[in-house]
């Protein structure tokens, strides 16, 4: 009778084979090795080529037989990490020119390594915990199985960075073991996690930042005393403080090891930015070109963290001054009072506009709920805006007093690479002769965009803009910016800025009482962060559905998720009417609609 010999899995080996598994695939190219298994079934065929990537090769026979040898030890070490001790090969090498080669491996898989017994244990206070329990219930290993250290190791640490997670900060495996006979071929699994005691917040201890007071940087933090400790909600409100643009230096910690009584304490660290700002950029926009920004920011008016913004915008098509006041009230971020006033001038091919703004009013910052990344608010204002403007060679003037409600949504798992989650803004508004406006109006307008991640490389988006208007007069009584009209960037990429919509008597684009624009888009990551993209859109403003004339176009770009947010170049052709130029370039900087 065979003895057995128990052996404990290699940490270093196996975590040296996951870093590898998470490379992608190189293309084919000049001076590399390539690797290729035959012999296996399809899917264990599929996880060896990918623990076998291209590699550089000189051309020298002495190099190219010492990357030989270590691709033999890789494949080695990848086939007994899906459970193949016994596997044997031979080799050959096919010629791909250009000094590359093709090393084609001829695999004998052997019999594998199966599963005799799994004996899992969970204990501490998680033994209670529904969802964990759920989780700990789905263990992908099972009986009779072939075994998959690989599938086993990334299933152990996923369970105690779940546990981590949610505030069992002292769990921990009292035992994480493979023993195996590879002369009887079977393994037995041992995995006896203690979660230990599930903790809450305790005391939060802000220190530095002495010019801001208390109640204010709390409402950066996306927990309370009292809640379960968790380490993404410390990640969140260090990013909030971050963003803030108040602080020069920012920690979150827990203090696990100060952890009595079922709490964490928390200790916030802050070092204060001056108060005031000047930020002078340069930028481009394919709507209204080359832009130049002045701006001027107080975040900290009267001691009491009230924010004063003032911004001079110089573009090609565009000029704008703005004056924007801030005050926050209530224990929610985002949650203020707002007054804002600002003169544009747009001269642009469908029309030229001078407007004179302001409003005033409150937001509201809706409960986060259990995502952290959510966030949910209602903008409620009184707007003045007193405007003159040529639009389809006829000139007006019009002035209103109205009131506006806005809501917004956003969840995305990362707003700076926003390829997971959905965002949602609807705003209605309406004025009456009554409050001394030019004419009666009721208007809506939506937009929203949804995006999904369907494979490693592979991500998918749609957006739509809606807006619908109720008028008692003609819509010349109105200036152009609550008209619709389609076009640009993030409307019909293919299509000029604003240049789709009703027209007038004379032909020219006066903008419609409807829109309606949907796209869609089809991302291919070729590295972390770049993406190629074929995108679709197609829609219209229209003044009623017996006139909607539904424009098409499409395109193909890349996307960088850069640290400052995701920036697009894409090439656009319309599909529907096409006038000069039949290719138009999409650029934008950060995340948008």
């Amino acid at each position: 009778m065979a003895i057995p010999k128990h052996e404990g899995l290699g940490r270093a080996k196996l975590g040296l084979l996951l870093l590898l598994l998470g490379m992608p695939a190189m293309a084919l190219a000049e001076d590399h090795l390539h690797f290729r298994v035959v012999g296996v079934p399809a899917h264990l065929r599929e996880l060896l080529n990918k623990a076998l990537p291209p590699v550089p090769y000189d051309g020298k026979s002495t190099r190219r037989d010492e990357l030989l040898l270590s691709e033999d030890l890789r494949l080695k070490s990848a086939l007994e990490a899906y459970g193949y001790y016994s596997a044997t090969w031979t080799r050959r090498e096919i010629a791909l020119g250009g000094g590359s080669y093709e090393v084609v491996y001829e695999v004998d898989a052997g019999r594998p390594i199966v599963l005799r017994d799994i004996d899992l244990q969970l204990k501490g206070a998680a033994a209670e915990d529904g969802a964990f329990k759920k989780h700990w219930t789905e263990f992908p290993l099972k009986k009779g199985a072939v075994l998959n250290q690989v599938l086993y190791e990334e299933w152990k640490d996923k369970s105690l960075e779940l546990l981590h997670a949610r505030g069992y900060v002292q769990a921990q495996y009292q035992r994480h073991e493979i023993l195996m006979d590879r002369d009887e071929y079977w393994a037995d699994i041992y995995l006896w996690l203690n979660s230990g005691e599930r903790f809450k917040v305790g005391d939060i201890r802000i220190e530095g930042a002495e010019n801001y007071p208390r109640w204010f940087i709390t409402r950066y933090l996306s927990f309370a005393p009292g809640d379960w400790y968790s380490p993404e909600a410390l990640a969140v409100s260090q990013s909030n403080l971050r963003d803030a643009d108040r602080f020069s230096a920012v920690s979150v910690t827990g203090l696990t090891k100060a952890a009595a009584d079922g709490k964490v304490p928390i200790a916030v660290r802050l070092k204060s930015l001056p108060t005031q700002h000047f930020k002078v950029g340069v930028g481009y926009s394919t709507d209204i070109g080359i832009n130049g920004v002045l701006g001027y920011d107080n975040y900290d008016m009267f001691d009491a963290a009230q924010h004063l913004r003032i911004n001079a915008t110089v573009a090609q098509k565009t000029r704008n001054l703005g004056f924007a006041y801030t005050w926050p009230v209530g224990k929610t971020l985002g949650s203020e009072y707002v007054a804002n006033a600002a003169f544009q001038n747009e001269v642009l091919n469908v029309y030229t506009n001078n407007a004179l703004t302001a409003n005033i009013g409150r937001q509201w910052t809706l409960g986060r709920g259990a995502n952290p990344n959510r966030t949910e608010t209602v903008r409620v204002l009184m707007n003045l805006e007193q405007a003159n403007y040529t639009v389809a060679s006829q000139s007006n003037n019009s002035h209103y007093i109205y009131p506006s409600i806005n809501f917004a949504l956003s969840d995305y798992d990362n707003i700076l690479r926003p390829i997971s989650g959905y965002s949602l803004t609807a705003t209605v508004e309406g004025s009456s002769k009554v409050l001394g406006s030019t004419t009666n109006f009721l208007r809506f307008s939506a937009r929203g965009q949804w995006d999904t991640r369907l494979a490693p490389e592979w991500a998918a988006g749609l957006r739509a803009r809606l807006g619908a208007l109720q008028l008692s007069g003609p819509i010349s009584d109105l200036p152009p910016n609550l008209r619709f009209f389609a076009g640009g960037q993030n409307s019909l990429p293919g299509y000029g800025y604003l240049s789709q919509g009703p027209r007038a008597a004379n032909g020219q684009v006066e903008g419609g009482r409807y829109l309606a624009v949907v796209g869609a888009n089809l991302q291919r990551f070729i590295t972390k962060d770049i993406a190629i993209v074929a995108s679709y859109d197609a829609g219209n403003a229209f003044d009623s559905p017996s006139d909607f004339r539904i424009l098409q176009d499409v395109g193909l770009g890349v996307r960088w998720f850069s640290p400052v947010g995701p920036i697009r170049f894409e090439l656009a052709h319309p599909l529907v009417n096409p006038k000069a130029p039949a290719i138009r370039i999409a650029f934008s900087v950060g995340f948008g609609l």
